[in-house]
C-alpha cells in the first residue's frame, strides 16, 4: 500500500518535529504555549504546518490510491510532498535569518517547499475530481 509507506515516513517527521519542540521547550523551560519565545514559535510553526497539511495529503493519496492512479504517479506526487514538507521545515527552523522578529530575505526555500505541497494536494485533489466527472 502506497500509502502507508508515505504515512510512515511522514509519520517519522512528525515525531521528529515534534521531539525538536519537546526539547526546545525544555531548554527554555516553556511549558505552555510559546511564552513570547521566538525560537520557540519557529518551531511550533514548523511542527504545526506539517501537522495542517499532512492528513489532506494522506487522505487525497489513500482516495487516489483506491481509485487505481498509477503507482509511478502515486510515488512521483508522495516524494514530491515529502521534499516539499522538509524544505518548507528546514527553511523555517535553520535557513531563514531574522533581524526583530522579520525575515530579512525572501524565503525561497520556504516556498520552494509550499509550492511542491501545494502542487501535490492540488494534483491529487484534480485527479480524484475528474475521475469522477468521467467515471
Amino acid at each position: 500500500m502506497i500509502t502507508g509507506f508515505y504515512a510512515g515516513i511522514l509519520g517519522i517527521i512528525f515525531a521528529w518535529l515534534s521531539l525538536n519542540v519537546a526539547k526546545t521547550r525544555v531548554n527554555f523551560q516553556v511549558a505552555l504555549g510559546d511564552d513570547g519565545n521566538f525560537e520557540m514559535q519557529r518551531r511550533i510553526r514548523a511542527q504545526g504546518n506539517f501537522a495542517e497539511y499532512t492528513p489532506l495529503f494522506l487522505i487525497l493519496l489513500f482516495l487516489a490510491e483506491h481509485i487505481g492512479i498509477y503507482n509511478l504517479a502515486m510515488h512521483f506526487l508522495g516524494i514530491l510532498f515529502v521534499t516539499g514538507r522538509i524544505l518548507h521545515a528546514y527553511s523555517l527552523l535553520k535557513a531563514e535569518v531574522y533581524q526583530d522578529k522579520k525575515i530579512t530575505a525572501f524565503p525561497k526555500i520556504r516556498f520552494a517547499g509550499m509550492m511542491m505541497t501545494l502542487f501535490s494536494i492540488v494534483s491529487l485533489s484534480i485527479t480524484l475530481i475528474v475521475q469522477y466527472l468521467f467515471n
